[in-house]
C-alpha cells in the first residue's frame, strides 16, 4: 500500500475499486505491493505493470464496482511467441480485486500516517480464483490491532513487514501483509557541496527534504531543485522547530566541530528514525564524548551513526550522498546488513 493511494481511498466520495499483485511466480513487471486504484471520477492511480495485465485489472476492477465484493485473477505472462498478443514476461501473478465498500481502516490509517507512525493492512483471503472473501485489520505501528480483527495472521510476519516496510504474501494461510510508510522528512543541517547533493538526490528515494543553514547565501533561492525546503537560521533554533516524528532522517553536514556539535546535542533531544553527522574518527569521538558528558541519553548517543555513510570510498559530494543515502535507506527498511553495518561503524570510530 502506498502512502498516496491511502490518501485518496479515504478522500474518494464514490465507490473504488484496488488491485493488488499479492504473489508473483518467475517474471513480472512488478512485484507484490504494486497497486492501482480505480474510481469514476479519481480515474486511475498507480500501476501494475502496464499492457494485458494491466487491461485485465482494469476490467475486473470495474466488475467489482459494479458487482461489488473480491476476487482473485490470476495474470499469466508466459507466451513463447513474440508476434503473439500474449505476455512473454515469463512468470505469472495473483492479483486480489477489491471494491473498497468501508473507508474505516483506511480513514484510521491516515490518522496515524498523518503522525509520522507506520502502520499494516493485514488482509486474510478466503476463497480460490474468482469470488472471494476479504477480512481486514490494521495494524499500528507496533503491531497492534487498531481496526478490525485481532487474529487470524501470524505477529512474527507482521512485525517483519512493519519493520521493512515490504509488502509479503503467506500462501499457505492466504493472509497478505500490506505496510504503509508515512512521509519520510529528511532534515539536513548543512547546506554545503555535500548536503547541496544529499538534497538533489534524496528527492528521488521518496524524501521530503529540507535544507537549513545559518548562512543565507547556503539556502538561496535556485541553490537546491524544486520542491526542496530551505530554512534560515540558528541550528538548534531549526532543530526546536522542525516536527520530528518516527519518520524523520536528521543528517549533520555542517561547516566545522562547533556547529556540528550544536546540531547534535540539539538533535538527541528529539525522536527520530535516523540522526547522523559527518567527520573523522577524532571528530567523531570527540562529539560523542562532550554529548554523553552533557548527560545525553548513553543508548542514543552510541546508536547516532558516525561516521556518516557506507565505507564505498567516497571522496566527492555526489558520492558522499550516495553512501548517505544507502545507510539511510538500510535504515527505512530495517536492512539485514544493519548488524554488520554498525559494526563497521564502530571500528571506523576506534
Amino acid at each position: 500500500m502506498g502512502l498516496e493511494l491511502v490518501k485518496a481511498v479515504d478522500a474518494a466520495r464514490e465507490p473504488v475499486a484496488l488491485a493488488t499483485i499479492l504473489a508473483v511466480r518467475g517474471s513480472s513487471p512488478r512485484h507484490p505491493g504494486a497497486k492501482l486504484l480505480v474510481g469514476a471520477g479519481l480515474g486511475r492511480l498507480g500501476t501494475v505493470g502496464g499492457g494485458l495485465g494491466e487491461a485485465r485489472a482494469l476490467e475486473a476492477c470495474r466488475r467489482r464496482l459494479e458487482a461489488g465484493g473480491s476476487e482473485l485473477l490470476n495474470v499469466e505472462m508466459v507466451g513463447a511467441d513474440l508476434a503473439s498478443p500474449e505476455m512473454v514476461c515469463g512468470g505469472s501473478n495473483i492479483m486480489l480485486i477489491e471494491s473498497l465498500a468501508e473507508p474505516g481502516p483506511y480513514r484510521a490509517a491516515q490518522e496515524r500516517l498523518a503522525r509520522g507512525e507506520r502502520v499494516l493492512f493485514v488482509k486474510r483471503i478466503t476463497g480460490d480464483l474468482g469470488p472471494v472473501q476479504v477480512a481486514t485489520t490494521l495494524c499500528a505501528e507496533d503491531g497492534t490491532p487498531v481496526w478490525g480483527r485481532a487474529d487470524g495472521f501470524r505477529a512474527d510476519l507482521a512485525a517483519r513487514a512493519l519493520a521493512t516496510g515490504q509488502a509479503g504474501f503467506d500462501p499457505e494461510a492466504a493472509v497478505f501483509y500490506d505496510p504503509v510508510v508515512p512521509e519520510e522528512k529528511l532534515l539536513i543541517l548543512g547546506g554545503g557541496h555535500v548536503g547541496q547533493a544529499l538534497a538533489a538526490l534524496a528527492p528521488h528515494l521518496g524524501f521530503a527534504v529540507t535544507v537549513a543553514d545559518d548562512r543565507p547565501e547556503f539556502v538561496a533561492e535556485g541553490r537546491f531543485p524544486p520542491g526542496v525546503r530551505t530554512l534560515l537560521g540558528g541550528f538548534a533554533e531549526v532543530v526546536a522547530g522542525f516536527p520530528f516524528d518516527s519518520a524523520t532522517y536528521a543528517v549533520v553536514l555542517s561547516r566545522g566541530h562547533r556547529s556540528d556539535l550544536e546540531c547534535v546535542r540539539a538533535v538527541l533531544g528529539r525522536s527520530y528514525r535516523y540522526a547522523g553527522f559527518m567527520g573523522s574518527a577524532r571528530k567523531t569521538r570527540l562529539i560523542l564524548d562532550q554529548v554523553l558528558q552533557d548527560g545525553c541519553d548513553p543508548a542514543k548517543v552510541g546508536a547516532l551513526w558516525a561516521p556518516i555513510g557506507l565505507d564505498i570510498g567516497a571522496e566527492t559530494p555526489a558520492e558522499l550522498a550516495v553512501a548517505i543515502l544507502g545507510e539511510l535507506v538500510a535504515v527505512r527498511r530495517n536492512a539485514a546488513a544493519l548488524p554488520a553495518l554498525a559494526q563497521a561503524r564502530e571500528d571506523r570510530r576506534a
